[in-house]
């Protein structure tokens, strides 16, 4: 099972295909080293975030690139090149990430391609959108997210720019800045710009890692794109279980997938890099860690497939829809095939074998011996106490870990350790589990048998049939959740059932047993493995990944929580796995012991030199690549009421766990390390971390926004605010509302003709917060008019409660910050998202 499992994942995740030279691709095909190329020179400008020189630079690159393929394009393809600057706009996405939260921009620049036919009239009319992003965050020059994205799109406009001579339609390419701010960038295009309209369907190209191969993990809902896919690629890679994943919150992300489907109503495809996760908007997203390989897999299935898209009419025939259900179910075999069918078959084909699945156990059932309906209940209870001992097992170590380790995470920067600190407990667990419930089941058997000879045959075959009770259990749920991937579960039961005919059934009641055959487990589990081993390999490596930006408001959880994650994830995995393998352990056919004694002490050996690597620091729990996401910021506290200041550095982190080695340093120069409830970054708190008092120069206190009450008053039973903001030299922030109180928000921007940002509207919280965020170009706005309507009822004397909270970012690291750095070691490294602060942060209160 083993090998067979990791030859799967090497074939469909591990293994790239060869890069080929610009030579060997030739004109008409897409060569990776083209678009390496491009990658070197884009990370070569540093951190891109939006309103930077950085950013300029890059989308300056990006222009005279194309410029240069157009000047060597086919002569009968018409290529246009437009640079777009968005006007200022709102975001108000119902779902995900950004629930709860207005996302209001103004001056995004984005470069723009269309390629289409010049023999073709109404090519322009219909097209498909290949989108991604520039912009990274502050901390990342965006070796993966997601220069290697828009270094691909680059190789692909090459490669079209002589092949699209043939298209019925056109293909648009957006390369749009934003994403990074809360996905402003395909908002604007989608709502703003005038091609908008002949977009029939999309791709998303993201990174949520640097390299390896690129994944389909959101498609829909129109089944002809995913299947023109599974028709066109080369090598394809993509499962449902991702998406399953993903749309479930277990990895908190979003992708402008969610903008094209909830504000257009367009059917698309998104795929992602997942590798090196753990470096995910840190500085070491970088050039080097993109896998030679990894773009080139890209190419090699998204050319094909827009080529294919933009010469079919089918396209111009796809509709819109305001669903938010993905209906198509996919995966891979072996990175070769794709295997494709709407969720309504999905749903024909699960009920079908859920159904047949139930008729079978019941009609065996009637027929059996008097004694097999609590033997089997009694083996089922086995089952039970297999997953209880095993994920008990697993989550008391991930508890324990804490306490015996410097760093809650110690596995973090070499995650086959997990397997050794969770996953070997868990079959420790499950074997005393498994073990407990077969004597159970033995016993009674032993009474209730006449022939004693038979016992053991029958307990095994019981203890066996009882995983199929588990399976149908599991594919039931998945069923009734109208999960996708419900496939696994399905697979898991049906194959070795079939097996399990083939082999065991007896003809005969007078038929005496035997014991399972080995030939059972060999027809019965090649199948299931080779569907579901990448998945079981790659999601707990995916998720330990993330444990580096787990923790949203630092230290505000419990610091074995994340392990804890990690071990119920693989502790599941390793019982669905090893279920139909534990009724065979209990034999004795060499040593006397049997070889569930020697499982245990195999395991209790390989968790005892897996817990003495981590609690001794035999390997580091971070690296230089693979390090803790740390904030560090230069606070300013500007009291609007109070009209004081306060000004601090403050030291967090995002990787969950105590205050190790890092803050031995801190403690020495100053800073008090230990339990807060501050700062309030609006956007989250930090609830541990380390803060030290900083002085506060005249050039930084400058910098401070002004908060202005211009009028408050009240008609009839409305109560209306005017606020002017002024965030200075700041061009992004954010600004929570108390929803208790205001229940609609207007904001202006205040120019030389003022312009609406957000229009008048209800607003909704989470928590009883609604929050604003804003982002815009180096030409931005600075100064904003803000109007609360008051909740009706509401008494006009003052409170003391804040009814606005300001954060404004400034891109600045100042001396206090970059001295605090310089104190931390190599493994600390600054983590940056849409939602968190800079490295110079203005905190601003206003009561009422």
């Amino acid at each position: 099972m083993v090998i067979l499992g990791l030859a799967v994942h090497y074939v469909q995740s591990i293994r790239l295909p060869r890069p080929l030279l610009a030579e060997e691709a030739g004109k008409l095909g897409f060569s990776e080293e083209r678009a390496m190329g491009h990658l070197k020179v884009l990370t070569s400008f540093g951190p891109k975030p939006v309103g930077s020189e950085n950013l300029d630079h890059a989308l300056e690159y990006i222009v005279r690139v194309l410029e240069s393929i157009k000047s060597k394009a086919n002569s009968r393809v018409f290529m246009e090149i437009e640079r777009f600057r968005a006007k200022p706009g709102r975001n108000r996405l119902q779902g995900g990430l950004f629930k709860g939260k207005t996302l209001a921009y103004a001056d995004l620049s984005h470069v723009l391609v269309r390629l289409s036919s010049k023999h073709s009239d109404d090519a322009e009319d219909n097209a498909i959108l290949v989108s991604s992003h520039v912009d990274t965050v502050f901390t990342s020059s965006g070796g993966g997210d997601c220069g290697s994205c828009v270094s691909s799109m680059l190789e692909l406009v090459r490669a079209l720019s002589n092949i699209a001579q043939g298209f019925k339609h056109s293909v648009v390419f957006l390369f749009n800045a934003g994403e990074e701010e809360g996905l402003d960038g395909a908002h604007s295009f989608i709502t703003q710009h005038h091609w908008n309209s002949s977009i029939r369907a999309f791709i998303d190209l993201e990174a949520m890692g640097a390299g390896g191969k690129s994944k389909l993990f959101q498609a829909g809902p129109d089944k002809w794109l995913v299947d023109v896919f599974a028709q066109t690629a080369r090598r394809p890679s993509a499962n449902i279980v991702a998406q399953d994943v993903f749309q479930a919150g277990l990895i908190k992300s979003a992708t402008d997938f969610q903008v094209y489907r909830e504000i257009a109503g367009l059917s698309g495809l998104d795929f992602a890099y997942v590798e090196n996760g753990a470096v995910y908007h840190t500085q070491n997203d970088a050039f080097k860690l993109v896998r030679a390989g990894s773009l080139q897999h890209l190419g090699d299935n998204i050319l094909p497939f827009l080529v294919e898209v933009a010469s079919s009419p089918e396209l111009a025939h796809l509709g819109t829809s305001q669903s938010s259900k993905l209906e198509m179910v996919y995966f891979d075999v072996l990175g070769q095939y794709m295997v494709t069918f709407t969720r309504d078959f999905a749903k024909l084909l699960y009920s079908s074998v859920l159904i047949q699945s139930l008729l079978l156990f019941v009609g065996s059932m009637i027929r059996a011996d008097q004694f097999s309906l609590p033997a089997l209940l009694l083996a089922a209870f086995g089952v039970i106490l297999f997953w209880i001992f095993s994920l008990s097992s697993a989550v008391a170590v991930a508890a324990l870990l804490p306490r015996l380790c410097t760093y809650s995470v110690p596995y973090l920067a070499h995650p086959i350790l997990a397997v050794g600190l969770f996953g070997a407990p868990a079959v420790f667990g499950g074997v005393i589990g498994h073990t407990l419930g077969y004597k159970l089941l033995r016993s009674y058997l032993v009474r209730s048998i006449p022939n004693s000879a038979s016992v053991t045959a029958e307990t095994e075959k019981f203890m066996f049939k009882a995983v199929f009770l588990m399976w149908l259990l599991v594919f039931g749920l998945g069923v009734w959740a109208n999960a996708g991937s419900s496939y696994i579960a399905m697979a898991w039961l049906v194959i070795p059932s079939i097996a399990y005919g083939l082999k065991e059934s007896s003809l005969s009641k007078h038929q005496a047993p035997r014991q399972l055959s080995s030939w059972t487990l060999l027809l019965g589990l090649p199948v299931p493995i080779v569907l579901t081993s990448d998945i079981f390999l790659s999601l707990p490596n995916v998720l330990i990944s993330n444990l580096v930006r787990f923790d949203r408001h630092p230290g505000g959880g419990p610091p074995w929580v994340g392990n804890a994650v990690i071990a119920v994830m693989i502790s599941a995995i390793l019982c669905l796995s090893l279920s139909y393998l534990m009724p065979y352990i209990h034999r004795d056919p060499f040593v006397r012991s049997g070889a569930g004694v020697w499982i245990s002490l195999s395991t209790i050996f390989i968790f005892l030199v897996s817990l003495s690597v981590v609690s001794y620091e035999l390997v580091p729990a971070f690296t230089k690549d693979v390090a803790r996401g740390t904030y560090v910021v230069h606070v300013i506290e500007a009291n609007m009421d109070k009209l004081s200041s306060e000004s601090y550095i403050s030291v967090s982190f995002t990787t969950p766990g105590g205050l190790g080695k890092e803050v031995q340093s801190l403690a020495e120069s100053g800073f008090t390390c230990g339990g807060t409830e501050r700062p309030d970054f609006v956007t989250f708190g930090v609830r541990k971390g380390c803060e030290k008092p900083s002085d506060l120069d005249e050039d930084l206190w400058q910098g401070r926004p002004n908060l202005t009450i211009l009028s408050d008053h009240t008609v009839g039973d409305q109560r209306t605010t005017s606020v002017l903001l002024k965030t200075m030299s700041s061009n992004r922030w954010s600004l929570s509302i108390d929803t208790d109180r205001i229940q609609a928000l207007h904001v202006d921007i205040i120019t030389d003709e003022t312009e609406m940002l957000v229009p008048k509207d209800d607003i909704a919280g989470i928590d009883g917060v609604h929050v604003l965020q804003f982002a815009s170009g180096k030409n931005g706005p600075h100064v904003f008019n803000i109007e609360l309507v008051w909740q009706k009822g509401i008494s006009a004397e003052k409170s003391s409660k804040e009814l606005l909270k300001l954060r404004t970012d400034l891109n600045v690291l100042t001396p206090d910050a970059a001295k605090t750095l310089k104190l931390l070691p190599d493994f600390c490294t600054l983590f940056g998202k849409s939602t968190s602060p800079y490295t110079l942060a203005y905190l601003s209160r206003l009561s009422l």
